[in-house]
């Protein structure tokens, strides 16, 4: 059977039709389409091309296109060989441009494209030989480190619109002890691990929060470990800014309360084989304060700080799904309601009287008794939550001693001091 295509001139124009065999044996101008496929998680999708095409065979390729046939519009064509190469149907193509590429084997202006798709990817086998989701950094040093097992004309044709992208990456303004943390095209969130030992909460989180993003009642973020050395981990941007607590009102303190119910009564069965575990690292934690912290405070606050420790142990022991974190930094409002947290590095299994200590004794009244009424919190529950808050900067005071920060220690050291003074 004749393939028809449609023929090109110098200007893009559509000039005449030709079989498709002619097409090839002259090198004759014509179109084709190229649409780059990326995931939600801005991934795109490398395939290989089999060693049967007529052009380019056994070729990686980072976009799926082909011919345009007579009196076919170029986007019909984008759509029809996205839905054959890839299975890929009813998406929105996003225009990248046109221009011409031509070489020895192929001669064509090219419609250039993008689109995102979520579900699954079924191959054309006769034309796709193999598929993987690839970051777009990792594409971009594969090209440049093997540039001819690439289709030239895919390259030529988006090689600036990828590198463009590549480029798109800032650090965000706050950076915290664990992660270094990018905002990537505007729109995702990467962290890479600071420490070693910070890999495996990095790992947990990304297990568990798909899992446990559809029942909470405000947005989270739903990270994916894109690999690397040291490794990455992505999410999409929770939309919001971090909260003022001046500004929070009862609405908020009700809105976190429920949150935090939901939070807590999670089911064994949804964090099982996640890797998340008991909050062990707490114990020898609070054990070193006792040999680190608690000599620099006051002589009047020693007795005050140790038995604070010695609460805190007995409350470790709890194993209920928390946060470990909860704090302004990471609550984010939209619109002046609070809607998302975000930060999950600290989460774990332990006291969940650890979420209420800054969302209790460190906000509003307004907030805070909200929060304790639709919540349910229990009067040992708030004491709890209240050792813990007298304890957060003890934690800073330990940051600075592990890395040879004194501002940081003077700094925990004052938090600790006027804390466990204004406490009766």
């Amino acid at each position: 059977m004749t393939e028809l295509v449609q023929l090109y001139d110098a200007d893009g124009d559509p000039a005449g039709t030709a079989d498709r065999a002619r097409v090839r044996a002259e090198n004759l101008t014509h179109a084709a389409t190229a649409v780059v496929v990326r995931d939600p998680w801005g991934r795109v999708h490398v395939h290989r091309r089999t060693d049967t095409k007529d052009v380019y065979p056994g070729r990686h390729d980072f976009a799926a296109g082909g011919v345009v046939a007579a009196g076919e519009e170029p986007r019909a064509a984008a759509a029809r060989e996205l839905a054959e190469e890839l299975g890929i149907t009813g998406v929105t193509l996003e225009p990248v441009g046109v221009a011409h590429y031509g070489d020895d084997h192929t001669d064509y202006w090219g419609h250039c494209f993008t689109t995102t798709w979520g579900g699954e990817v079924t191959l054309q086998p006769e034309e796709v030989a193999w598929g993987d989701w690839w970051p777009l950094d990792r594409l971009v040093a594969a090209i440049d480190d093997d540039p001819e097992a690439w289709t030239p004309d895919t390259a030529a044709l988006l090689g600036g619109w990828l590198r463009a992208r590549v480029a798109e990456r800032q650090d965000v303004e706050e950076q915290g002890w664990d992660s270094h943390t990018e905002l990537v095209e505007g729109r995702w969130i990467d962290r890479t691990p600071r420490r070693p030992e910070v890999v495996p909460a990095l790992t947990a989180e990304a297990a568990l929060l798909p899992r446990l993003a559809p029942r909470l009642p405000l947005a989270v973020p739903v990270p994916l470990a894109l690999g690397g050395t040291p490794p990455r981990f992505r999410h999409e941007r929770v939309p919001g800014r971090p909260v003022r607590p001046d500004r929070l009102t009862a609405d908020d303190g009700r809105r976190l309360g429920h949150f935090l119910r939901v939070l807590h009564d999670t089911p064994a069965e949804l964090w099982a084989s996640t890797g998340l575990g008991r909050d062990t690292a707490l114990l020898p934690e609070l054990d070193a304060m006792v040999d680190q912290v608690v000599p620099l405070l006051p002589a009047d606050l020693r007795d005050a700080g140790s038995a604070l420790l010695a609460r805190l142990r007995e409350a470790a022991h709890r194993s209920v799904l928390r946060h470990g974190d909860v704090g302004p930094s990471h609550l984010l409002t939209t619109d002046g309601r609070l809607t998302g947290v975000i930060d999950w590095t600290d989460a774990a299994l332990g006291d969940p009287a650890l979420d209420l200590a800054w969302a209790v004794h460190g906000t509003p009244q307004r907030f805070a008794d909200a929060l304790v009424s639709t919540y349910g919190a229990t009067p040992a529950e708030l004491a709890r939550g209240r050792d813990w808050h007298l304890l957060g900067p003890w934690w800073e005071v330990q940051h600075g001693l592990a890395h040879d920060s004194p501002d940081h220690v003077d700094s925990g050291l004052a938090g600790a001091v006027e804390r466990l003074r204004a406490t009766p």
